[in-house]
């Protein structure tokens, strides 16, 4: 048994079958619209994940900047009660405070803790933003009488 495989080319024949009819205007302008619809959505999501992408790039790099300030608060040699400003080369500016806390617990020991607030602001496009580092550091009395002592010496 042979099966015989082809293409019947009918002048009335191109496209449909015999009794089958074609899609109508109606149903051709209901696509076009669907999938405009889905482009346009699709290309809106893309631009606001740019603009999102744009933002958490400032953010990230307000960070590492306010990170470097931190450790730089951190590694002095001695932390005092006090608040001060300032502002870096990259618009960055930083609030600090330095305060302690829990002094009702470490009256009686050697140490005492230091409570470290660091607001980090910038201004992206017209709007001012913010990153707000909070940390603790525990400061030797020892050393604090030392220092107290040798600035004192050094005034003379």
């Amino acid at each position: 048994m042979r099966i015989k495989m082809g293409i019947r080319r009918n002048k009335n024949q191109l496209f449909f079958k015999k009794g089958q009819q074609g899609f109508t205007i109606m149903e051709i302008m209901v696509a076009l619209v669907l999938i405009a619809v889905t482009i346009v959505s699709v290309v809106e999501l893309s631009s606001k994940n740019l603009r999102n992408l744009s933002s958490s790039s400032d953010q990230i790099d307000a960070l590492i900047c306010a990170n470097s300030k931190m450790r730089e608060i951190l590694d002095l040699d001695t932390i005092e009660d006090k608040s001060w400003n300032e502002t870096d080369d990259n618009g960055y500016t930083y609030e600090i405070t330095i305060a302690e806390s829990l002094k009702e617990r470490t009256d009686s020991i050697a140490v005492k803790m230091e409570d470290i607030t660091l607001v980090t602001s910038w201004i992206a496009g017209n709007k001012k933003k913010q990153i707000i580092l909070k940390t603790a550091k525990v400061v030797s009395k020892a050393d604090i009488l030392k220092s107290t002592n040798s600035s004192g010496k050094s005034n003379s």
